[in-house]
């Protein structure tokens, strides 16, 4: 199931909150700014749906102390999240994190291309940013819209193992179909890969090729190595 998302795709929505936790309305001199950071997380739910701890993608589990976002998603799941966030601590004195705001990233397990059953779409878009976090890769796109819904999700397009070697080729690309979109306004999307299901035993390094169709008319592929966590 590709992940259809209606733009604008962006965390224009996340930033005023980020800005009125950074500029308070008091005009103490000593009022304490917290340290709040915009990042890719994993997040994982408890049995009510809320959100009850997340990790980073520098290796660090935090409880969710406060979610001001009061985000909802299946019970006893995990999810891939783009959050305003900091550190918090409890009257209890425990320490975690408080999450501002919340957006789900685009974040469907990469299928062949023989599961689209409509066929392959690769609308283009252009990379701000891409690097590698703890069992995902991360982009930061640029989409050309108006007012029309994208659909999103990622190709499989080869795997070449070589079980003697212990060497694993991954090559995937981007599905995106912009719907037939006007390219009047540009947006922000956000698109963590997961890469988890393509280590095993007996693999010890996994190269991943990720290939993007920009603006420009030529398509771009970038190179990284996957040492699963």
């Amino acid at each position: 199931m590709k992940d259809k998302l209606q733009f604008p795709v962006s965390l224009s929505w996340l930033l005023p909150m980020l800005l009125c936790v950074l500029v308070s309305c008091s005009d103490d001199d000593d009022y304490y700014y917290p340290s709040v950071k915009l990042d890719f997380l994993t997040a994982q739910a408890g049995a009510d749906g809320s959100l009850q701890s997340i990790l980073t993608d520098e290796g660090e589990t935090l409880a969710v102390v406060e979610d001001a976002s009061n985000t909802r998603i299946d019970a006893n799941s995990s999810l891939r999240i783009v959050s305003n966030y900091g550190k918090a601590t409890t009257a209890n004195g425990e320490s975690g994190a408080k999450l501002y705001a919340v957006l789900k990233a685009i974040s469907p397990v990469p299928q062949p291309e023989d599961k689209f059953e409509n066929g392959i779409k690769r609308d283009p878009v252009n990379v701000l940013s891409i690097w590698m976090g703890i069992d995902y890769l991360n982009l930061m796109l640029e989409v050309k819209s108006q007012n029309k819904s994208h659909a999103f999700h990622f190709i499989e397009d080869e795997i070449i193992t070589d079980i003697e070697a212990g060497t694993r080729i991954v090559r995937l690309s981007l599905y995106h179909d912009d719907g037939g979109d006007v390219q009047a306004y540009t947006k922000r999307a956000y698109a963590s890969v997961p890469l988890r299901q393509y280590a095993e035993d007996g693999i010890n390094k996994i190269t991943v090729y990720f290939s993007i169709n920009t603006y420009s008319g030529k398509e771009a592929t970038y190179e990284f190595e996957y040492n699963p966590q």
